[in-house]
């Protein structure tokens, strides 16, 4: 209130007006009298696109003023709208700028910044007692590796960031034993639902001892130094193992029948991100794009307090973002997906080093009424329609999509006449909640 204010009109369409033409134009004032606009002048102009604009009033002044009345103050007021006005030009015609992140160990903080504080002095405390602190120590890593010092040599061991990169550093060290072996375990947990060693989040004494320690020995040396940290090559060497390739339907061993050997394959279900992907890959539906933002797959509303109330069943899964991989889903911890949570999703208020898998009703009954499920089996329906010409070949194709194999004879006919009476996406529903889709043999 009680300013100067300014604002430019573009019109949409080249406007052709005669020498006495008029244009008229209505102000429609819906504020208190206190808020009226008093006093306004309207101007016309037939610069181009982004190039209308109003000037301050003392610069109006300025230029009023022939260049031998011009002041110093308002040649500088010129001046300065003139190189805005460049300046405004030349980073309009640049090209659009891509989004990077940068990291440094260290930074200077501004003056209006407060320094973040000092670290805490540790003590090593007597017998374990708070009461009885002993000598002061410094900042450090486990001492039990002898190629690698226990102590960080820091020149400010008060700085955080050089704290943190010398942490960092004894990670990433070649010589670690321990994180390169923690890796390769939990790549193979990853693909066999069992690790070398029991126990990924301990390699302690508390710990499982591996049951192949000279392969954890090997592939951890290999990860490190032929893959050179690459886990695409982890993986890579893993699944094409003949021990991976392995069945798991083999005859019972009584010396192993635990399967800790890895004389066959552990028969696993599928998790639930795994089977999300999976079904939107059936249906040639799911989006592979890389990077980018999380996708909210739920119905968000405003909650009592702070924590919004999210609607699991209102999310439209014909929306944009509804077929990216399960990766970038925005989860809430506190609020699971009842779907995800019957396929065992782990609680993220929780560590879960390892996931727990569970075969229950429950689970049938989410995979066969979920919202989901029913618009990715009409999906599924609608690409064996264009891919098959007659029911027979819609059958196989099915089959071959969600199985991985040949129908038998008999599976033919069954689906067939199922496909007849209750339609396609109901045999596809039928398919996606069969053990054989579920497990990994």
């Amino acid at each position: 209130m009680n300013e100067s204010h300014f604002i430019v009109f573009e019109l949409a369409e080249p406007l052709d007006l005669s020498a006495d033409g008029k244009l008229a134009a209505s102000l429609k004032q819906l504020y208190p009298p206190k808020h009226f606009i008093g006093k306004f002048r309207l101007s016309a102009t037939d610069a181009e696109t982004g190039a209308a604009r109003v000037l301050p009033g003392e610069v109006v002044a300025a230029l009023e003023n022939s260049g031998e009345n011009r002041t110093e103050s308002e040649a500088a007021a010129i001046a300065a709208v003139a190189l805005e006005s460049y300046a405004a030009e030349q980073l309009a015609a640049l090209p659009s700028s891509e989004m990077v992140y940068g990291v440094s160990a260290s930074w200077s903080h501004a003056k209006r910044l407060p320094k973040p504080q000092e670290p805490k002095v540790v003590h090593l405390l007597s017998r374990g007692s708070i009461d009885k602190p002993g000598r002061e120590v410094g900042p450090g890593a486990l001492s039990v590796f002898p190629n690698l010092p226990g102590r960080f040599e820091l020149s400010d061991p008060k700085q955080e960031s050089a704290r943190r990169a010398a942490l960092a550093d004894w990670l990433a060290h070649p010589e670690n034993p321990l994180t390169w072996r923690s890796i390769v375990n939990r790549v193979w947990h990853f693909h066999f639902g069992r690790g070398l060693s029991d126990t990924p989040n301990d390699f302690g004494k508390m710990g499982s001892e591996p049951t192949h320690p000279e392969l954890l020995d090997w592939l951890a040396v290999w990860f490190r130094d032929e893959a050179e940290g690459s886990l695409k090559e982890l993986h890579r060497l893993i699944l094409t193992s003949e021990t991976w390739q392995q069945t798991s339907l083999a005859e019972s061993n009584p010396i192993d029948a635990d399967n800790r050997f890895l004389w066959r394959a552990n028969r696993r279900r599928l998790d639930a991100e795994a089977f999300r992907d999976s079904t939107l890959r059936i249906s040639g539906r799911l989006d592979l794009t890389m990077g980018g933002p999380g996708i909210e797959q739920f119905a968000k509303s405003k909650g009592p307090q702070a924590t919004p109330a999210l609607d699991y069943t209102a999310y439209d899964w014909n929306s944009e973002g509804a077929n990216r991989r399960s990766i970038y889903r925005v989860v809430w911890r506190g609020i699971p997906d009842p779907f995800m949570e019957a396929m065992d999703f782990p609680d993220l208020g929780l560590l879960a080093p390892k996931r727990g898998f569970s075969v229950s009703a429950l689970q049938s009954l989410s995979v066969f009424n979920n919202d989901f499920v029913l618009h990715a089996s009409g999906w599924i329906s609608d690409r064996l329609e264009k891919e098959a010409d007659d029911e027979t070949g819609r059958i196989r194709r099915a089959v071959q999509l969600c199985w991985n194999r040949e129908p038998t004879a008999p599976e033919s006919e069954t689906f067939a006449a199922h496909a007849r009476t209750h339609g396609l996406a109901s045999l596809c529903r039928i398919l996606l909640n069969s053990n054989e889709f579920m497990f990994i043999d």
